[in-house]
């Protein structure tokens, strides 16, 4: 469904893109690191008609929520608008709607556009992680079958069709496509990985094995010394990722617990005064809070390491 998609946009959009493979470089580049069969335009054009159609639902339900709840009540207050425009008020109307419908569109359109440019490189990260954590497992993998005789190429073979080690195979079965398929040999094909893979461990183990290879040494000797370095590297990280969620926790007591609550205790007085409106308060009860929690969420899945 996803490409049926993609292929009506590319259809109305594909060749305002096709031309401009040098302008999204770091976009093609992360679509591969993605392991995501879709050329860039296809992608871009995707994008670029999700933005459209999200500015218009948004535009509609910008018009549908004025239609049914009206135009909030501005009042001339040194804490909203001064004195001076008070007589242009009556106007108000007109005005919201005009440049509320215009600021909405083009504020969705913005934000789903750049969703979509951002999403490539937070999935290569993602999947960056995914193959830090794994690839020790997967090095001592190899390191008993070389030890047992098996051939290098076959040593990516059966790696690429364990799916135990998730990302790691995956990036296997892309170095076995290029020998198999596309006629490398093995040290052609790790350095295709290279340049491809989104993880620096992977690639520096690739470009150690293809010394190893190349000045005819001893893989396994090789596979078990990296196996080891990884391995305590990835405590390190561990380590880290623990201090790091001890800050955050902080950060997140003071931005989003006692923070607010103290905001909405001064706009609750400030509003039995008459100084403040109360769509302050609902801003930070109704957006804020949430807003706030679910980037928190976010973040902290995309911090911690897979087990």
């Amino acid at each position: 469904m996803a490409s049926l998609y993609f292929l009506f946009a590319y259809n109305l959009f594909g060749k305002y893109f096709e031309n401009k493979r040098l302008e999204y470089f770091g976009l093609r580049h992360n679509l591969l690191k993605n392991r995501q069969d879709m050329r860039y335009d296809m992608y871009l054009s995707g994008a670029l008609l999700s933005g459209i159609l999200s500015s218009i639902a948004a535009l509609v339900f910008f018009t549908l929520v004025v239609a049914i709840f009206g135009v909030p009540e501005f009042r001339a207050t040194r804490l909203t608008f001064p004195m001076w425009f008070a007589p242009y008020l009556e106007y108000k109307s007109i005005v919201f709607g005009m440049f509320g419908a215009i600021f909405i569109s083009v504020l969705v359109f913005a934000i789903v556009y750049k969703l979509f440019m951002t999403y490539p490189l937070v999935i290569a990260g993602d999947r960056k992680r995914k193959i830090d954590a794994i690839l020790p497992y997967a090095i001592n993998y190899m390191s008993a079958m070389s030890g047992a005789g098996v051939l290098p190429v076959d040593l990516f073979r059966s790696l690429a069709k364990n799916p135990i080690y998730g990302e790691v195979a995956i990036e296997c079965e892309y170095l076995v496509r290029d020998i198999e398929i596309l006629g490398h040999d093995l040290v052609g094909a790790m350095k295709n990985l290279i340049a491809s893979t989104p993880s620096t461990a992977l690639q520096d183990f690739l470009q150690g094995a293809i010394t190893v290879i190349t000045s005819g040494g001893e893989l396994e000797t090789y596979f078990q010394l990296k196996t080891e370095q990884y391995l305590v590297e990835n405590r390190q990280n561990q380590k880290e990722f623990l201090e790091t969620l001890g800050l955050l926790g902080e950060t997140y007591v003071t931005a989003f617990v006692a923070g607010p609550l103290f905001l909405i205790v001064v706009i609750s007085i400030m509003s039995i005064m008459g100084n403040v409106q109360m769509i302050f308060l609902y801003l930070i009860i109704y957006a804020m809070i949430p807003f706030g929690n679910t980037m928190y969420v976010i973040l902290i899945s995309a911090m911690t390491p897979e087990v």
